[in-house]
């Protein structure tokens, strides 16, 4: 335990002891009887002197046996003074004789009680037998008479830790810091103990730290991580100290602001000051990890891989730049350059899930399902409680018509929850896509639009069901609505154009199959379906 290694050296009383202590034995039978000696002598106290002194050599020379006879001497003299009992005291518990120690201790305090060395080594004696309670109330007294002793405040912080006092402990260290600011190992205590116990003034502590030594980049580092966010206020004071911009953690302080205000939304500001991160370390991963981040966030993701590019060339083995590149150029439709971005990353990651499920969304972007479905599997292999592994999976059997596996996903989906909206609608669509179960097909879009009645891929789902129920009222009603969501999605677009055609309306049809096929530029069927009614 700490308390043992920082009171050993502050004890050298201690240092001869033997490691094993024996068990307290009862009170000695003949103190009460010497100290009526003491108390009732009255001789001449000048006749001890030289006892006294006697007993003081042999103690310096380790005779502490014959240091004791001297000191009796002494009293037995008239020399009655807290001094003789107190070295008495220490005499005793050199020769391990810790009732007899313990009892001159307390009998030195009761004849000088403003004697602090006597209540000090009363209190470690205490502690040396694992009493820390009985050396709290010790040290408790003395810090009553004397409450500016930093020492003793340190003591007492450890007191309390050993008896499971988090609370108390951090109180004392830090007040022990308070009266005496060179003691920054009480600090450094209570950032060990509130790291450990998990307390809630873990980053107040480093604050002190850091505070105390701005140049510190532990403090700084360790401030920052035990932040739990919500204090921008805090960190933008810090940045106007200018005794900590010459840490060398300092751009940290930038980014933990920018992820403030991250979490707030403010991504104009957060940009701003991972700007500043990098301007001072061009090579911080977080702060070009989370630039990255922020620039998709706000559709900006050409800028978004610039720096996800830049992010892999300084750290080709961190996974974290490649997913950010891929992810901005699925976004920006470049599916080939994501998916050999990927490639790279899982040569050097090959079981990781995320690279591995990257992969499968990349290629089913693509339209190489047959891939798609090998990272798919991959993915959900090494995760196999995935929901979203699932869900690509599942998708990639319907393209490549493995329809018992896609039933079987779609099945366990909703069976782990009922409130998958997604996993009813994609089963239902592909039901529907190929002719089966059309009723089937028609109640679990119902529930998927129950959960959530206002996503455009569910509304076009169910109003494709009904176009090939022949319901053709009902079908315009759910795609028109499903437009007013997304007028983006080619599908949705070729499907409202269909139920058009079922109401004679060629020319408005039309123009909504000529939309599709500006967003779909190699679809030959729809190519052949505007051909057709074109001729007409």
């Amino acid at each position: 335990m700490r308390i043992k290694y920082i009171l050993t050296i502050i004890t050298l009383f201690l240092v001869n002891c033997s490691s094993s202590r024996p068990e307290l034995s009862p009170e000695p039978k003949k103190v009460s009887s010497q100290l009526d000696t003491i108390q009732n002598t009255k001789k001449n106290p000048f006749e001890g002197v030289q006892f006294f002194m006697d007993g003081m050599m042999f103690f310096e020379q380790g005779d502490y046996a014959r240091a004791i006879l001297e000191f009796q001497d002494a009293i037995d003299a008239g020399s009655n003074s807290a001094e003789v009992i107190f070295n008495m005291s220490e005499a005793y518990w050199m020769l391990q004789k810790f009732d007899k120690s313990i009892f001159y201790a307390r009998q030195a305090i009761s004849l000088d009680n403003s004697a602090l060395d006597y209540k000090i080594s009363l209190g470690k004696k205490f502690i040396a037998l694992d009493d820390y309670e009985s050396s709290l109330i010790i040290f408790n007294q003395i810090v009553e008479a004397d409450p500016n002793n930093a020492d003793i405040l340190f003591i007492i912080g450890d007191l309390k830790a050993e008896l499971n006092d988090i609370d108390g402990a951090l109180l004392y260290y830090q007040e022990a810091y308070n009266k005496n600011n060179e003691l920054i190992l009480a600090l450094e205590v209570a950032a060990q103990l509130a790291y450990n116990s998990k307390h809630r003034d873990l980053a107040k502590i480093f604050k002190k730290l850091l505070l105390a030594d701005p140049s510190n980049s532990e403090y700084m580092r360790g401030y920052l991580e035990s932040k739990d966010g919500g204090n921008i206020d805090e960190l933008l004071e810090l940045l106007t100290v200018e005794s900590i911009k010459a840490n060398p953690f300092y751009n940290n302080l930038y980014n933990q602001i920018a992820l403030e205000y991250i979490r707030l939304g403010r991504f104009d500001v957060a940009e701003e000051y991972l700007k500043k991160s990098l301007s001072k370390k061009d090579n911080d991963r977080f702060a070009l990890y989370y630039l990255s981040l922020v620039y998709r966030d706000v559709g900006r993701n050409d800028l978004a891989l610039e720096v996800s590019k830049k992010h892999s060339s300084y750290y080709p083995n961190d996974k974290e730049g490649y997913i950010n590149s891929s992810i901005s150029l699925i976004s920006l439709q470049r599916y080939a350059e994501a998916i050999e971005e990927l490639n790279i990353a899982v040569s050097i990651f090959p079981d990781d899930f995320e690279i591995n499920y990257f992969l499968g969304l990349a290629n089913y972007s693509n339209k190489d399902f047959v891939d798609a479905e090998i990272f798919y599997s991959k993915s959900l292999s090494i995760d196999q409680n995935s929901i979203a592994a699932m869900h690509g999976l599942a998708m990639t059997y319907d393209q490549n018509e493995e329809w018992s596996k896609s039933d079987e996903l779609y099945t366990k989906l909703i069976a782990l929850n009922d409130q998958d909206a997604q996993a009813y609608n994609n089963y239902a669509y592909s039901l529907v896509e190929r002719g089966e179960d059309l009723n089937y097909a028609l109640a679990l879009a119902k529930k998927a639009i129950t959960i959530s009645p206002n996503i455009s891929a569910y509304l076009d789902t169910i109003g494709w069901i009904y176009y090939k129920l022949s319901e053709f009222e009902k079908a315009k009603e759910f795609i028109s609505q499903a437009l007013l969501y997304e007028d983006t999605s080619p599908v949705i677009l070729e499907h409202y154009g269909d139920v058009l055609i079922s109401f004679s309306e060629i020319k408005e049809a039309l123009i909504f199959y000529n939309k599709a096929l500006l967003l779909d530029e190699n679809n030959d069927k729809l190519k052949s379906k505007i051909s057709s009614y074109e001729s007409q």
